[in-house]
């Protein structure tokens, strides 16, 4: 017997120390017995309340006998668990888990219920927090996103919007070229602009360019015909001809069109500050159905260069003058690519890339030259198309490779090599990029340079390719970034280290206040993002200034060094 007092009194201590509250009841809810800890959740005495039904003293309840939710256990002989909140006598209110566990005899008879309440005011108050931090993170990151889209939309509009007429640029005419099948462009320059503007000046030179741009957008038929200004004295007009359907209608409406404004335009007088100014304009015309963009705004200024000098106010490009010498010519080119891979005469040339951060630092550009049977060095800008269409480009990307990994692995600095989308997506060179990596273990000192309108889009493998060099400790390069489409989202997707601006942006970064504007929101979102930026065609000493004035982390152009044979002489 004082044993089992002692195994009772045990017991008791533990029943009352327990930091979760128990409460046992019979099946009339009759309360039996509680302990402090329930006694202190719920406000009853401890003491008074053995005796009484839990419905009658529980704090502040609604609960009545019939909605009680223990009746499901008496039906089910099953416990359960459930979140209250009750309210104590302080008016706080606290959060419990209610765990609700039936009692039996030795016959299986349900003789009680034994109720325990768990405190997780605490829980839910840190999960309170954790939402409303969440949402506040939530909605910084909807903030900064948005700002980051507003940014994108603004510097898209500028990359491809004339600051002083507000047309559409070049850049802009490209795109929308390319968009089309059956694209028709006409080029009108003014004659003599130059002189204008050393007579009357530049404002009254802009004055003229702006109500040009007006005069012209009025003699435009309809909305479907679009205009650009494309150089400082130059305009467009493109019209998506497959939407017609005759194309001979269109040439024809071209041709009316193009004796409208080559007539208009010398009818009226530009006047400014009582001075007047009277226009002439030369056209070419091209359209095509099967080319490159940039091939066909080329053919619209060849013809319009034989307008001038054939002195008749417009002409339209015909396809079939100079097409032999054109194959010709091709043939040589071919043949003389083939001769140059057969002999080993394709080899890396090093242009030297300034680090404003840390001089002393080593970064180079490889970039392939031929020599040609003659000893004559010839740049890619002559052979790299004629390579890719007759299929040796591959051999000239392996040669680089080859030679420039052999040559700096174990030399100090970095080296920047070009990749085509066709280098990405051919596997013997990708196999053999990835075995050079590996053989010379060079692969944190190399940086492949991406095109920036190269559209990656559906091309996988190639985005696969560049992700494993990347895993491998390669770097990732945008080259001639605001040359193209200028997709920030597509420079995020595939975590790029580098970002080179195209020259067209740096190589009047000196006196050009619009391409300063460009440049510097392009370098802020660059260093938001922890990306570095390079500025290409950095060609003076006046430019270089202005690259270090817009805190670009690197220059890269002739005032740096020419690209040349190792070693290289800056």
């Amino acid at each position: 017997m004082t044993q089992f007092k002692a195994n009772f009194d045990e017991l008791e201590q533990i029943f009352n120390a327990t930091v979760d509250g128990i409460c046992v009841i019979d099946r009339e809810f009759t309360i039996l017995r509680m302990n402090d800890a329930f006694s202190a959740m719920t406000g009853i005495s401890r003491e008074t309340s053995p005796g009484k039904k839990c419905f009658e003293v529980m704090p502040k309840t609604a609960c009545k006998i019939k909605h009680c939710p223990l009746n499901q256990l008496l039906i089910t002989g099953k416990g359960f668990s459930t979140d209250i909140t009750m309210t104590a006598g302080t008016n706080e209110q606290k959060y419990y888990i209610l765990t609700v566990t039936p009692l039996f005899n030795a016959d299986g008879q349900l003789i009680g219920i034994v109720k325990n309440l768990k405190d997780i005011t605490e829980r839910k108050r840190l999960e309170q927090q954790l939402i409303t931090l969440n949402q506040t993170l939530e909605k910084r990151v909807n903030e900064r996103t948005q700002e980051l889209k507003d940014r994108e939309a603004q510097l898209i509009h500028m990359l491809y919007t004339d600051s002083l007429t507000k047309l559409p640029n070049r850049l802009r005419l490209l795109r929308d070229v390319e968009k089309s099948q059956v694209p028709v462009v006409a080029l009108i320059n003014i004659d003599d602009f130059e002189q204008i503007n050393n007579f009357y000046g530049y404002a009254k030179g802009d004055f003229i360019l702006v109500h040009l741009a007006h005069l012209l957008a009025d003699i435009l038929p309809t909305s479907a015909y679009q205009l650009y200004r494309v150089h400082a004295d130059e305009y467009a007009i493109f019209l998506d001809a497959r939407r017609a359907a005759n194309l001979p209608d269109v040439l024809d409406s071209f041709e009316q069109l193009a004796k409208q404004v080559t007539g208009i335009i010398p009818s009226n007088k530009f006047t400014n500050n009582q001075q007047e100014v009277q226009l002439r304009v030369t056209m070419g015309i091209a359209f095509t159905i099967s080319d490159n963009p940039e091939k066909l705004v080329i053919k619209a200024d060849i013809a319009l260069r034989e307008a001038r000098s054939h002195r008749k106010p417009y002409l339209f490009f015909k396809e079939s003058e100079g097409i032999d010498a054109r194959y010709q010519d091709n043939i040589k080119w071919a043949n003389l690519l083939q001769d140059a891979i057969k002999h080993d005469r394709i080899v890396p040339y090093f242009q030297p890339i300034y680090n404003h951060r840390h001089p002393h630092n080593q970064h180079y550009e490889v970039l392939a030259r031929l020599i040609d049977n003659h000893g004559n060095i010839i740049s890619p800008f002559q052979f790299i198309n004629i390579a890719k269409t007759t299929r040796q480009y591959p051999a000239i990307t392996k040669a680089i490779i080859e030679k420039s990994f052999a040559l700096f692995h174990d030399l100090p600095g970095e080296i920047s090599i070009n990749l085509d989308v066709e280098d990405m997506e051919d596997l013997p060179t990708t196999s053999l990029i990835q075995e050079q990596l590996a053989k010379y273990n060079i692969a944190d000192r190399v940086v492949f340079e991406v095109l920036e309108n190269h559209r990656l889009e559906g091309h996988t493998a190639a985005v696969q390719f560049l992700q494993t060099l990347k895993a491998a400790g390669c770097k990732l390069a945008v080259d001639d970034f605001g040359s193209g489409y200028s997709n920030f989202a597509y420079v995020l997707s595939l975590d790029f280290d580098y970002l080179k601006i195209d020259a067209s942006l740096i190589k009047n970064i000196d006196k050009d206040s619009h391409s300063q504007t460009i440049v510097k929101s392009i370098v802020t979102f660059a260093q938001d993002m922890g990306i570095k930026t390079i500025a290409e065609f950095v060609h003076s000493e006046s430019v270089f200034d202005a690259v270090q004035n817009c805190n670009i982390d690197f220059s890269q152009g002739y005032y740096i060094g020419k690209p040349g044979p190792w070693p290289v002489v800056i």
